[in-house]
């Protein structure tokens, strides 16, 4: 009867959080966020995305080590959702990333993916979603992003990337349901 109580009152908790209007509700084992994309066309550096966070009551998106995949999935479909398809530009779309809250401590590459950390607490990433042939620390990529790879009718996947912080891209902001 206990756990009855107990999960009847976390979907009442679920239920009532709400985001402010501009934010997506995401909904992870239970936990409930609010996510904000940036503007489609609004590139910025990862220091000027953390700022634009932080100035909406949020950070950068993580993905909690406890919940990473699955709310990794969640964010990607908000992304597909977000971010038009377009046709006849088949490959990566390097001009169209989004920072994700983690930085690399040195150096990395393909075959050594380095000491990658969430922003937000320090904690050690421990699992990855890298785009093939990710990450490759090209000219110190120490940071990171999602990155698009699409087929030729605009259909695609997104990955992890690492990218150059002072670099552009979209941003990502989360933050607590009310």
């Amino acid at each position: 009867m206990r756990q009855f109580v107990l999960v009847a009152a976390l979907a009442a908790v679920a239920q009532g959080a709400s985001c402010p209007d501009g934010w997506s509700k995401v909904e992870v084992n239970d936990a409930v966020e609010c996510v904000y994309f940036g503007g489609l066309y609004e590139g910025v550096t990862k220091t000027d995305a953390e700022v634009l966070c932080a100035a909406r009551g949020g950070h950068l998106v993580d993905m909690d080590e406890s919940r990473g995949p699955a709310k990794n999935n969640a964010i990607k479909s908000l992304l597909s959702d977000v971010v038009p398809s377009e046709p006849g530009r088949p490959g990566m779309q390097w001009d169209r990333q989004w920072w994700i809250g983690a930085t690399c401590m040195g150096s990395h590459s393909e075959h050594n993916w380095g000491d990658w950390r969430w922003d937000g607490d320090g904690t050690e990433v421990e699992w990855f979603d890298w785009m093939r042939d990710e990450p490759n620390d090209w000219h110190s990529q120490d940071c990171l992003t999602f990155l698009k790879d699409q087929d030729i009718f605009g259909f695609g996947v997104w990955h992890w990337n690492d990218w150059d912080c002072d670099s552009t891209a979209g941003y990502i902001c989360e933050k607590a349901a009310a």
